[in-house]
């Protein structure tokens, strides 16, 4: 097995989340950072997009994730998100951080950080 991790830094996305009135009242900014562990043997030898994880798609994955309802909680929303990846994508580990950049006037920002793993088939290749 050859790990590969794949970041993806500093995505913001518009999220419904919060307790609060004014939270429940309007969309707010959620700065994510991902980190997806994945086989990488067959994408790194193959230079083919069908043996890794499609970046564009995980962001739609997420984007479809927060469009669906309101949450409440970073807590829960992040696990939420490692559950969609997970069911999605051929990903052995994640790491996910979220933050709400507005939610506390004196801090730079809120945030919670998740990890969850799943059991993968080890990918085989094949010398031809």
């Amino acid at each position: 097995m050859d790990d590969c991790l794949i970041g993806l830094e500093g995505l913001r996305l518009q999220a419904s989340i919060g307790i609060y009135a004014h939270e429940l009242a309007a969309l707010q900014p959620l700065d994510i950072d991902l980190r997806l562990a994945i086989d990488g043997t067959l994408a790194g030898r193959s230079d083919d997009i069908r043996h890794t994880v499609d970046y564009d798609q995980v962001v739609s994955a997420l984007e479809e994730l927060l469009a669906s309802r309101h949450f409440k909680l970073l807590e829960h929303l992040s696990q939420a998100m490692l559950d969609v990846l997970g069911q999605r994508f051929p990903i052995k580990r994640a790491e996910i951080t979220l933050a709400k950049p507005l939610a506390v006037p004196k801090a730079r920002r809120v945030s919670v950080t998740r990890s969850a793993e799943w059991k993968r088939e080890a990918v085989k290749v094949v010398a031809g």
